[in-house]
């Protein structure tokens, strides 16, 4: 395998943020610990207790809620980045608890302490280790009579990182095994500027028959775009519409702005430029440009932006995606809105700043897509491969 492309001191754990990350974290279990012997009662039993006092724990949990409900709204007043709230309750859950569940059974010699924090770290370990590195590629095919002969495409967004790891190595030898000949990326590129020279070495080595279209996402107002396109080998393709021949076909290709996804005159004016009779695909950031399409409807979204909620909960999904598309769309894949195909990227990163980078139920995305002649003997199917 090609050798990483890496900064020394820019990786997915030790990143930009890692001084203010820290700090935070200390803080959090430092004053969670205060408020713990603050408001119990025998401070005591709180370190030393060798006995199982069931309220004594009762009102351990419910501090411990209290203290999270508190850290949600704090930040909140306060007007800072939202993403500390989240970061606040990750540090007690799987670091603070942890730490306070090892003290109880070293003292207590209960097991259930134990076993609690070695679940906690596991939680910790695997939504911070294992899933982030873990890429799921998935396989879907689409068939329409406006198709005359096999089209591949690579969907690619919210790469979202602080470093080029072995994951986006993987990404790219599976996106150039594919042979594409598009390359869609739905935005959100890096979480800081200093990762600008290696993440745009990184994407300038795809490969692709017919292009390499971009358009911007939440964190792209870093970008330089014109030198940003020239050395990613990428074409900005916020707020145009162009009818592209790959092979013996002609697609519309539709691109949106970050600020565009609910402009619906502006959706309608680029539409008109695709004349009916050919397969258009509009790339936004947002999948909820879905919601805001004219009449004359796309036939295909392909956008990014959700990360697939990052975590989803069984039977549940995602917990939060920060859009107005239905949960199940949110979550990722294809789906179909109003008669047209929507395909949501859970993209290859998480948030940045002092967000947890975590991941849990919400594996990193690469999709490879064929759209494939209406008489074509393969279905339209998805299938994580």
């Amino acid at each position: 395998m090609e050798r990483k492309e890496e900064d020394p001191n820019m990786n997915f754990y030790l990143n930009a943020y890692s001084k203010s990350n820290f700090i935070i974290d200390v803080l959090v279990i430092i004053t969670f610990t205060l408020f713990l012997f603050l408001f119990l009662g025998n401070k005591r039993k709180f370190v030393f207790s060798k006995e199982w006092d069931l309220s004594f724990f009762k009102k351990f949990l419910i501090l411990t809620f209290i203290y999270l409900i508190l850290a949600f709204t704090v930040p909140f007043f306060l007007d800072v980045s939202s993403f500390i709230r989240v970061r606040i309750a990750w540090t007690v859950l799987t670091i603070a608890l942890p730490l306070f569940g090892l003290v109880h059974f070293v003292f207590s010699k209960r097991i259930v302490f134990l076993f609690v924090s070695i679940f906690l770290v596991g939680i910790k370990f695997y939504s911070e280790v294992w899933e982030p590195n873990h890429l799921d590629v998935e396989r879907i095919l689409i068939r329409s009579d406006k198709i005359i002969s096999p089209i591949k495409i690579v969907h690619i967004s919210d790469l979202q990182t602080d470093d080029i790891r072995d994951l986006h190595l993987k990404v790219r030898e599976e996106a150039n095994r594919f042979q594409p000949d598009l390359i869609l990326f739905t935005g959100d590129v890096m979480n800081h500027v200093s990762l600008y020279p290696i993440v745009t070495s990184y994407l300038k080595e795809f490969k692709y028959n017919n292009g390499f279209f971009f358009v911007t996402g939440d964190v792209d107002h870093i970008l330089r775009y014109t030198d940003f396109s020239s050395k990613s080998g990428s074409v900005l393709w916020d707020r145009k519409s162009k009818v592209l021949q790959v092979g013996k076909n002609k697609i519309g290709l539709i691109g949106l702005g970050l600020p565009d996804y609910r402009n619906k005159t502006l959706i309608w004016s680029l539409k008109r430029e695709i004349p009916e009779d050919i397969y258009s695909i509009l790339i936004s950031h947002y999948p909820d440009s879905v919601l805001h399409q004219p009449n004359e409807k796309v036939d295909l979204v392909l956008a990014g932006h959700t990360h697939g909620g990052q975590v989803q909960v069984p039977f549940f999904g995602p917990i939060l995606t920060l859009s107005r598309v239905p949960r199940h769309i949110a979550a990722g894949g294809l789906n179909a809105y109003e008669n047209t195909d929507i395909i949501v990227s859970r993209g290859l990163g998480a948030e940045g700043h002092v967000a947890p980078r975590i991941r849990f139920g919400a594996r990193p995305h690469l999709i490879l897509l064929e759209l494939l002649p209406a008489n074509s003997r393969k279905e339209t199917v998805k299938n994580g491969i």
